[in-house]
């Protein structure tokens, strides 16, 4: 009878907990969303100065040009862009020098009065003009005037 005991105990197995139907392992989709993550910020471009076109604005607010250092863009030789004063005179089209002259023409009319303290820059550019060369003279006036609160993007109408 023993041998007849030991022989059965050697066939019984137990089985296997098998895992319920509605549960997953998730961890190759986390896998694959950190692969995918890790792709597109390698591969996208994060570069603030590329080309692109100014939106046109549905509405805007209404800024008087006598309350602002005015300056215009329009868009010149070579993928370079002309920026003017207010009498039309040109700054000069080397960069370096060019943002000096910003700066200075800025200040002055800023602190120049007549009647009333000018608060604003208004950058007023042509729609044909790429959002880079609107971008670096914004980006001048704000690294030289830190205290300056706001400026004004004007796109000229077609």
């Amino acid at each position: 009878m023993t041998q007849h005991l030991s022989d059965q105990d050697d066939s019984i197995h137990l089985p296997r907990h098998k895992r319920a139907e509605d549960e997953m392992d998730i961890t190759p989709m986390i896998d694959i969303t950190f692969l995918l993550l890790i792709f597109f910020v390698v591969a996208s471009k994060m570069d603030p100065t590329q080309t692109g076109t100014i939106p046109s604005a549905d509405n805007g607010l209404a800024v008087s040009a006598d309350d602002s250092a005015v300056l215009f863009l329009e868009p010149g030789p070579e993928d370079k862009a002309i920026v003017t004063r207010l009498d039309g005179t040109p700054f000069s089209m080397d960069e370096e020098v060019q943002a000096a002259e910003i700066v200075e023409y800025v200040d002055t009319e800023l602190n120049r009065t007549v009647g009333r303290q000018k608060t604003h820059v208004m950058l007023m550019g042509d729609a044909d003009l790429s959002v880079m060369h609107v971008t670096r003279v914004q980006r001048i006036i704000g690294d030289a005037f830190e205290d300056l609160d706001v400026t004004y993007i004007a796109v000229k109408e077609q």
